[in-house]
């Protein structure tokens, strides 16, 4: 569970959210505090704007020759920020991936088709 009530962390979604836990907390306060989370968050938009319609995948990002991810999670984690934040979204499509289950590719929202209102009710979306 999140818990956006730590008056020393800034609140999502100008600060990384953070569970009820010190851990959580602590990566909070160093992603925030060392300017990480935007320089992450900005290479993986870029490359979610680069791969254009056809998508992009979490491990072909963590992977770039350049990227500064310490691990797979952390990439997810800037994956999911962009979503909450309606910058990027998922395709919709999967892809094979490195441990042997499929995994989303992810699309910038300007690449997200609109819905019609006569077909919102398909999609479980108020017309």
């Amino acid at each position: 569970m999140l818990d956006a009530t730590d008056p020393t962390l800034p609140p999502y979604p100008s600060g990384a959210p953070f569970r009820r836990d010190d851990a959580s907390r602590d990566g909070a306060r160093k992603v925030n505090g060392d300017g990480s989370r935007i320089r992450q968050c900005d290479f993986v938009l870029a490359a979610v704007e680069q791969a254009g319609p056809a998508g992009i995948d979490a491990y072909t990002v963590f992977n770039l020759s350049d990227a500064s991810f310490r691990d797979l999670s952390t990439c997810r984690a800037r994956f999911s920020d962009l979503k909450k934040q309606g910058k990027i979204a998922k395709k919709g499509e999967r892809t094979p991936g490195e441990a042997g289950v499929s995994v989303n590719l992810w699309i910038a929202a300007r690449y997200v088709p609109a819905v019609a209102p006569d077909q919102a009710e398909m999609f479980g979306e108020a017309a």
